[in-house]
């Protein structure tokens, strides 16, 4: 399931199911380094940055290519557990409002059953058509997006007041 919305205030909305659990979703460029080291990090008494490590060997990249065939064969299980109402369906819609250089907007909702799936999947496409900016869907549970990347830097240490660059 899959539709393109276009909103009424300009905004162009991507609404899927998504099939493959959000855990086992290849992670964007940005959250790859967010996953490596935390970007920016100053460690006390280190006179420059701590180096994003998402190309070496421990990163996340050498890392997905050898857990994936491990994970691989759990998605049929996933999917058995879903159609017996065990794991919840969960619906994406996604925008850009900045362009594809920036992060989207995401709205995220989990509901159990595959004819709920579908009745709430119809009732988020009609309300972004209207214009609505983050609806509410009878039966689903709607996620917050997380935070986003990069919102500060992090200081390791005992001395909090040292950064780098100052």
């Amino acid at each position: 399931m899959k539709r393109t919305v276009d909103a009424p205030n300009g905004l162009r909305w991507t609404v899927k199911r998504l099939i493959v659990p959000t855990g086992f979703r290849p992670l964007t460029r940005t959250g790859m380094l967010d996953a490596a080291t935390p970007r920016r990090t100053v460690v006390d008494g280190m006179s420059r940055q701590v180096p994003d490590a998402y190309g070496a060997w421990t990163g996340p990249l050498p890392l997905g290519f050898l857990i994936m065939p491990v994970v691989l064969p759990l998605v049929p299980l996933v999917l058995l557990l879903r159609r017996m109402r065990m794991l919840p369906w969960t619906i994406e819609a996604r925008t850009h409002p900045w362009g594809r250089r920036y992060p989207p907007v995401v709205l995220t909702y989990a509901m159990r059953g595959g004819e709920e799936t579908r009745r709430a999947f119809s009732q988020l496409v009609e309300a972004l058509a209207r214009g609505e900016g983050a609806p509410v869907i009878d039966g689903a549970e709607k996620f917050a997006q997380p935070r986003g990347p990069h919102s500060g830097a992090p200081v390791v240490g005992t001395n909090s007041s040292r950064h780098f660059g100052e």
